[in-house]
């Protein structure tokens, strides 16, 4: 069976398309929203930081820089 991957679990390459948001910080939340990443977008793993956080990933038009456990938020779709 397959599951929806946490943020954290990707590696660099890997895309996956953003299906909605999982309980937790509503003002992270809400920050994730004002940078664009809704639910249809797809962000792809750039690189990872030499001590495995934070993730930079390509998204829409532009690079961002996730912490891990924070970004977990995201329910994605491996694609």
């Amino acid at each position: 069976m397959n599951r929806e991957p946490k943020f954290s679990e990707l590696k660099v390459g890997e895309k996956a398309e953003i299906i909605g948001y999982n309980p937790g910080d509503a003002q992270y939340k809400s920050k994730l929203l004002s940078m664009g990443l809704v639910r249809g977008v797809v962000l792809e793993v750039l690189q990872v930081a030499p001590l495995g956080d934070p993730v930079e990933v390509s998204v829409l038009a532009y690079r961002l820089s996730l912490r891990k456990e924070e970004a977990n938020v995201l329910k994605l779709r491996r694609i």
